[in-house]
Parts: C-alpha cells; sequence; structure tokens
C-alpha cells in the first residue's frame, strides 16, 4: 500500500510537473500584449534652427552685444590710460633718453601690453560666459517640450544635435519641427491674468 501511495503520489509530482511545463512553453508562445516598441528611443533636436525659427538667436546676439558694449568702453578707457601712462614715463625722460631709460621703457611698454591683454581676456571670460548662460538658459525653455514631445513619439532620451556630435540624422527621430510648432503656440496663446 505504501508504494501504490508512493507511485501515486510521484505519479501526481510528475503529471503536475508536466502541467506547469506545459503551461510555461504554452505562455512563451502565445504573444503577450506589449507596448508600442520606441522607433530607436533616441529623439534629436537642433537647438540653433529652434533658436533660429522663433528668433531666439537674434535675441541672444543682441544681450551678448548689449554685455559687450560697457566693456568695450572699459576696455578703451584702459587702454587710453595706460597708453597715458606710457606717454608720461616717456616724456619724464626727455628728448634723449639713455639706454638705461629706453630700457625701463621697453619694459613698461611690455607690462602695460601685459595688464591690456589681461583685462581684454578677463573681459572675453565675462562675455563667454553670459553667451553660455544665455544659451543654457534657452535649452531649459526648450527641453520639457521637447521631452513631451520625444515621450509622445515613444522615444526615450533627446540628444541636442550639432555637427560635431551627431554622425546619422534619421528624419524619423528628429523632433525639432515640432518643438518649434509647440513653443510657436505657446507663444501665441494668451496667458491668463
Amino acid at each position: 500500500m505504501k508504494s501504490i501511495a508512493r507511485s501515486n503520489f510521484t505519479l501526481r509530482m510528475t503529471i503536475s510537473s508536466g502541467a506547469l511545463l506545459l503551461a510555461v512553453i504554452m505562455s512563451s508562445c502565445t504573444p503577450a500584449p506589449t507596448a508600442p516598441a520606441p522607433k530607436g528611443g533616441v529623439a534629436l533636436i537642433d537647438l540653433d534652427d529652434v533658436a533660429k525659427r522663433l528668433g531666439r538667436d537674434a535675441a541672444i546676439i543682441k544681450e551678448l552685444q548689449d554685455a559687450g558694449n560697457p566693456m568695450g568702453e572699459e576696455l578703451s578707457a584702459a587702454r587710453d590710460e595706460l597708453q597715458g601712462e606710457f606717454e608720461t614715463a616717456k616724456s619724464a625722460m626727455g628728448a634723449e633718453p639713455t639706454e638705461a631709460d629706453q630700457q625701463k621703457l621697453a619694459e613698461l611698454e611690455g607690462n602695460l601690453n601685459a595688464q591690456l591683454q589681461q583685462k581684454q581676456q578677463q573681459a572675453q571670460q565675462e562675455l563667454n560666459a553670459k553667451r553660455i548662460a544665455l544659451v543654457n538658459r534657452f535649452r531649459e525653455e526648450v527641453k520639457p517640450v521637447a521631452l513631451k514631445i520625444a515621450a509622445a513619439q515613444g522615444l526615450g532620451v533627446v540628444i541636442f544635435k550639432t555637427e560635431n556630435t551627431v554622425l546619422v540624422n534619421d528624419p524619423d527621430i528628429d523632433i525639432t519641427d515640432a518643438v518649434v510648432a509647440e513653443l510657436t503656440s505657446a507663444s501665441a496663446t494668451p496667458t491668463p491674468q
């Protein structure tokens, strides 16, 4: 009796294991409902083109010019001041400076030129920092719209396209036109007050 019970148990386990195995095999054979496959997962956007088509490139250039004008005036004043310092030192040496005076004058000229170059580099760095800040501000404005459009198209990653980084451009994943349209309609829609 014990051996019959044991064989029935073994038979039931074998049948149960077989049924389970069959269920697993059948479930892998029947297609499960799936979400639409992404088109590649990556969306491209040409930020320069968006800025150009929205007129934001001109606004950024204007802001940079407005920031650069006072810097240019400051550099011009600094150059005039340094030139005046050189001329004062030169006239103090008289009409016929000694060789030592000429050497001092050449040293002074080198120092004054170095000071002017340093001021020019500092102004350029400030202008570059301003440009980067303006571009980043625009990028942050575009980012939520680009992510929304990419998600609607089943694309999970948005890459800002530049000529130096994108080697292949599939027009099906370029969302630049859609972003421009969305931003244009958003700016045309009056805000409730």
